[in-house]
């Protein structure tokens, strides 16, 4: 019979605290609230921007989302910007400036976006060609060449079989 090890006191606060303490770690990089800015439309803009840039080390979140530091930088200066006077226009072009295109979730189409744009498409249509290819590579068959001595070999075979089915 298996007989159950006792485990001390001491022992269970150190199982509990190793098996808690990764999710602890995550406290910490929860987001700062900025003050509110001071008008409503500021308020407005700051809001649509952060929905609308894109946190550049999480890539597939925006800054709202994001708890990177680099989104908390990001946020911030935003954040100043629109306290600035900064329009929603000239924060993105700022931020454009600075990070190129890819900074921008969803960035407009213009020549130096071409590739942001193109590229998914144009891998989808290369991958559906070679997918097309590969199938149809497979499904032909290739017959070798008769000689005479099969070719005649094969009619007699054929002959056969028609006086059979006859028969």
């Amino acid at each position: 019979m298996i007989r159950a090890i006792p485990i001390s006191k001491l022992s269970r606060i150190l199982l509990v605290s190793i098996l808690f303490a990764p999710t602890l770690s995550f406290v910490g990089f929860a987001a700062e609230p900025l003050p509110e800015l001071p008008t409503s439309e500021q308020q407005r803009t700051y809001d649509r921007l952060i929905r609308e840039l894109r946190c550049l080390v999480c890539k597939n979140q925006n800054l709202l989302d994001s708890n990177a530091e680099l989104a908390a930088d990001l946020r911030k200066k935003t954040h100043e910007l629109v306290i600035e006077g900064k329009d929603y226009q000239e924060v993105v072009e700022y931020m454009t400036d600075r990070f190129g295109p890819f900074v921008m979730y969803r960035p407009p189409l213009k020549i130096s976006t071409y590739a942001l744009w193109g590229l998914p498409f144009l891998g989808f249509v290369l991958v559906l060609t070679l997918t097309i290819y590969r199938i149809r590579k497979r499904l032909q068959i290739q017959l070798p060449e008769l000689g005479d001595n099969e070719r005649h070999a094969a009619d007699d075979l054929l002959e056969k079989r028609k006086r059979d089915s006859r028969s």
